[in-house]
């Protein structure tokens, strides 16, 4: 068997990072997957994961030992194939970038077919243009020649387009964040203008540097072409760190430890029995296309409902009520375990229902109103939870937990 040029990366450093990008690949397909954004991201980290798989010297015996083909063809094709995956990566990246820079969503796959088709032809130059290093059993480099200018040609025209796009929209974007604009969105941004600025000096020096050579007949710098696999190491685990933010945010709301997710569970024991106590206001979940709750509505519904049935079973208090805030949490906590016993006790309302009562919160600052019910919910007594035991079965039964 021939043995595979082993890769410039050591597999000490290349093991971990590949392990971390195939995770992050998989938890985007897995979670982020709805956009057409999102599926053009995820489909151009899954092309460069597989052409730094590709260069590691344990996957070509793999292929070797399951391709009915000669050895030296398997081990070449595989090493110049990583420039085909490269290319794909790109094209992905560079539909990404036109809906980034305005272009209309509606045609985003319509236009991708053309990138990938362009990204394709360009494999197929690098190819047979590599066919005598192939010949050889050498890299591009090594072999060099008129050839190793055509294959550089193909594959760094896309990459300096692709650089020039999305260098030229991130600066843009930079330079018009406002306010609203996240630590984080910032974060991805900068990450993506680094990663742009890497590509597009080696799209100019590198086919520069290789027709220079070539007409001055001398071999190339990097026979070994480490600097290009370093390279596209570097640019491939920076690009997938930055996609990995999203997907850390996703992963927090998808198992409920994002901030919105944590709220929920805190209001959760003092909706239950207040939405127990009062079922009749309990609204109808609203669900995304995969039949989740959305966290944000579930909070804020969850909030509304806690606020309406403070209000329902306000008309049980002999004197004039206090309102949310007017006591302390404690103090209120009694206040709504007492009229809950009332109520359950079937004592007649004092008051009838205000006509034209709303469900939203009467609070105009909503974080306000959140902040109150969360330090309600922190005091709520265990033994109101315990008097309306049979109530919160019934409504469960009948409404369903908000997470579902």
């Amino acid at each position: 068997m021939i043995s595979p040029t082993p890769s410039p990366i050591p597999g000490i450093v290349a093991w971990p990072v590949l392990f971390l990008l195939a995770l992050v690949s998989i938890g985007r397909w897995w979670l982020l997957r709805e956009r057409d954004v999102d599926r053009l991201l995820n489909r151009a980290l899954t092309a460069a994961l597989v052409g730094l798989l590709l260069r590691e010297t344990w996957v070509q015996y793999l292929l070797v030992l399951a391709l009915p083909i000669p050895d030296n063809d398997v081990i070449q094709i595989a090493n110049q194939g990583v420039l085909a995956a490269i290319v794909l990566t790109v094209a992905g990246i560079y539909g990404l970038a036109q809906l980034w820079s305005g272009a209309d969503p509606q045609g985003t796959w319509r236009r991708q077919r053309v990138y990938d088709a362009g990204a394709l032809l360009s494999g197929a130059i690098i190819l047979i243009a590599g066919t005598p290093a192939r010949n050889a059993g050498q890299l591009i480099d090594q072999k060099m020649g008129w050839p190793a200018v055509v294959v550089w040609i193909a594959f760094y025209i896309p990459l300096a387009a692709t650089a020039w796009l999305v260098g030229k929209t991130s600066i843009h974007e930079l330079r018009h964040t406002d306010a609203a604009t996240t630590w984080r969105e910032r974060m991805v941004i900068a990450g993506v203008l680094g990663i742009a600025l890497v590509v597009g000096v080696d799209s100019i020096a590198n086919p520069t540097l290789t027709m220079v050579a070539v007409l001055g007949d001398r071999p190339a710098l990097d026979p070994g072409m480490g600097f290009k696999t370093w390279t596209f190491f570097i640019d491939a685990v920076w690009g997938g760190t930055v996609v990995a933010i999203p997907l850390i945010s996703a992963l927090l709301i998808h198992t409920g430890w994002d901030r919105t997710g944590r709220y929920s569970r805190r209001l959760e024991p003092l909706w239950r029995d207040l939405t127990a106590a009062v079922p009749e206001i309990v609204l109808d979940p609203t669900h995304d296309r995969n039949g989740r709750t959305i966290p944000a509505t579930r909070l804020y519904r969850m909030t509304v409902e806690i606020r309406d049935a403070v209000l329902n079973l306000q008309r049980y208090a002999a004197d004039v009520p206090p309102e949310l805030g007017d006591l302390d949490a404690r103090a209120f906590a009694q206040h709504l375990a007492t009229l809950i016993d009332a109520k359950a006790a079937g004592d007649a309302p004092y008051r009838s229902p205000s006509p034209g009562t709303s469900v939203q919160p009467r609070a105009r600052d909503l974080a306000a109103e959140l902040q109150l019910l969360l330090d309600l919910a922190k005091v709520w007594p265990p033994s109101t939870r315990h008097q309306t035991h049979h109530a919160v079965d019934t409504a469960f039964g009948r409404i369903g937990a908000p997470g579902q």
